[in-house]
């Protein structure tokens, strides 16, 4: 199902995940599912970056989720 987020009304919280290692960005995502953010997967991006420590080109993974107020 997916939600129409221009009619969800106020957000709370938006925090954007970027990693370059899959396991450890699934793992920040879970992390934060689990804390009551939803995942705004249509944002979900893997994009090709340069590892600025190394400067080989890697995957970079990209969500964003937010925690919507309860509603009244």
């Amino acid at each position: 199902m997916k939600r129409d987020w221009a009619k969800v009304g106020a957000m709370t919280d938006v925090k954007i995940v970027r990693d370059w290692d899959p396991d450890i960005f699934h793992r920040r995502v879970l992390e934060l599912e689990s804390k009551g953010y939803t995942a705004r997967r249509e944002t979900y991006r893997i994009t090709a970056e340069m590892n600025p420590d190394t400067g080989e080109v890697i995957h970079l993974h990209s969500i964003e989720l937010v925690k919507l107020e309860p509603e009244p």
